[in-house]
């Protein structure tokens, strides 16, 4: 998901732990000797895959985690920025493969979602049941004013 704030005209990234993970995965996936992780693209039924096998992540992965965090601590440790951002940009490059990938992502895009909280309503000493609201921008509002009653209100 984090491809889609990659901008490939300007080859820049839009948020920085989006591009930490990239760079993250992008190492595991580039240095691995057994198959900690897999990319599959279906481009006929536009389907992407990541098939990740977590007994060789929980082996050969976390080595490989740990050597990554040592070196990325070694950099910024010592100072030694130029090396560092050689390094960090190598992983952040994002090839014709993950390119094909980005553009499935944007087009398969959800919009945002809507953050709702519901209430619990207290009938009698045994009874307490949710309110749960329609999830859209009415029903935000709604949950807010049943939440926080008129006479509660302070202007």
């Amino acid at each position: 998901m984090g491809l889609a704030l990659y901008n490939p005209e300007t080859n820049k990234w839009g948020q920085a732990h989006t591009q930490g993970a990239y760079v993250l995965s992008q190492y595991l996936y580039q240095n691995q000797k057994t198959e900690i992780v897999k990319f599959e693209l279906n481009e006929e039924t536009g389907q992407f895959y990541i098939h990740l096998s977590k007994e060789n992540l929980n082996k050969e992965g976390r080595e490989m985690l740990r050597k990554f965090l040592i070196i990325l601590q070694t950099y910024k440790s010592s100072g030694a920025s130029e090396i560092a951002t050689k390094w960090y940009k190598k992983y952040s490059e994002v090839n014709e493969f993950f390119l094909k990938v980005r553009k499935l992502v944007v087009q398969k895009k959800k919009p945002r979602r809507v953050e709702l909280n519901n209430n619990l309503v207290r009938y009698n000493e045994k009874t307490i049941e949710p309110v749960v609201y329609p999830e859209c921008f009415e029903g935000i509002i709604k949950s807010y004013d049943d939440r926080y009653p008129e006479k509660q209100r302070v202007c």
